[in-house]
């Protein structure tokens, strides 16, 4: 029984579906805003939440440049996964496991211990500059410094980057531009010293339309691959990427229903007393595989094309959901929970804004045990 049962694909009660169509729109789009760009998808935190392994498969035909992740875990997992394009890491690495490891990767380097680490290995390396997010990379001055002794080592630079911190400002360019100040003389500084960097990067989905300068030739596409619009409504530059398309559906199954009288209440804390008689069902989705606990009492899923609010407070791993509205609602229905359609009130954009955070925050934190289908 069990060899048979083997041989079936098992049926889960939560799934996410990603549009192959929608993530190759996406990608073209910003070729065509950005056609002397070299655009470059980002697939770190499992890809954006959408599946690393799945949405690399389906770029196999786009044939990018790099495939940019975060970790030398990342990385490792793609090349596992038969990914043949080429991948830079952005994030850290241990300096042990440079050591140790095979490093057939591009690396963002930032340190010195690092770089000098990676020279040896003879590891391809993009420097990354800080020009005022304060996170990561080499200020101007510490570069300046380090640049001679990285020609000595034969570092093998093979880009220069850095990060814009505030590219989504709707109303102020200003510090985008004085960060693109700052990287031209530093690329300029790279240069002079004997390196030919090939690559220079410092745009995002955001900033890669807000910067000015051949100088720069690729780009790192994050949100706006997945079909996010990085920019506010009242931003000019909202409107250039009104035609992304989300690509990301998540679906769950309506596992209980059952009726409660007026006055009855719901979930921990009772904080949900129904007003009336009401039909309520029960999702096995909760804030373990996706949703954030503050929904609670204003989210809203989807069950045969009718919004359900959320009522009562969000469980580990369920969450409960007025039905009333249902016309003859049945165990095993399809539950929307978070719909690719930016209109409806249960879309990512929408849910994010209930929840007060970002749409990154509601993508990334999915759970990687639910099944990712590219469809």
């Amino acid at each position: 029984m069990l060899k048979l049962f083997s041989k079936r694909k098992y049926r889960t009660l939560n799934k996410i579906q990603i549009s192959a169509t929608a993530l190759r729109h996406n990608l073209n789009l910003y070729r065509q805003l950005l056609p002397n760009k070299t655009i470059c998808p980002v697939l770190k935190a499992n890809a954006y939440g959408h599946g690393l392994i799945e949405v690399a498969q389906t770029l196999k035909k786009e044939n990018p440049e790099f495939l940019i992740v975060d970790s030398l875990y990342e990385a490792y997992k793609l090349k596992k996964a038969n990914i043949h394009s080429k991948i830079l890491i952005l994030g850290y690495t241990i300096t042990e496991n440079i050591k140790y490891k095979h490093l057939p990767f591009h690396f963002a380097v930032s340190d010195f211990e690092s770089a000098q680490i990676l020279a040896k290995k003879k590891a391809k390396v993009h420097l990354k500059i800080d020009t005022g997010m304060n996170r990561m990379g080499f200020t101007p001055q510490e570069l300046a410094t380090f640049l001679p002794k990285f020609k000595e080592w034969n570092l093998d630079v093979k880009g220069v980057l850095t990060h814009l911190a505030d590219p989504d400002n709707p109303q102020d360019n200003s510090f985008t531009e004085k960060q693109l100040t700052s990287f031209k003389k530093i690329v300029s500084q790279v240069h002079q010293t004997g390196f030919k960097p090939k690559w220079i990067h410092a745009g995002q989905s955001a900033g890669s339309l807000k910067q000015s300068g051949d100088f720069i030739n690729m780009v790192r596409l994050g949100i706006g691959f997945y079909g996010i619009n990085p920019f506010h409504k009242t931003d000019p530059a909202f409107q250039k990427l009104s035609d992304l398309k989300p690509a990301l559906e998540l679906i769950s199954t309506l596992v209980g229903i059952r009726k409660i009288n007026k006055n009855e209440t719901i979930s921990y804390g009772r904080t949900f007393k129904a007003n009336r008689k009401m039909t309520i069902g029960i999702v096995p989705v909760g804030y373990y595989e996706a949703l954030p606990w503050n929904l609670a009492n204003k989210g809203f899923m989807e069950v045969k094309n009718v919004l359900c609010p959320i009522i009562g407070k969000i469980c580990m791993n369920y969450t409960i959901i007025d039905l009333s509205k249902v016309k003859i609602p049945q165990i095993g229905d399809a539950v929307i929970i978070y719909s690719q359609n930016i209109k409806n009130p249960n879309s990512i954009i929408k849910m994010a804004k209930l929840a007060k955070t970002l749409p990154y925050e509601l993508l990334t934190r999915i759970n990687q045990s639910i099944r990712r289908e590219i469809i």
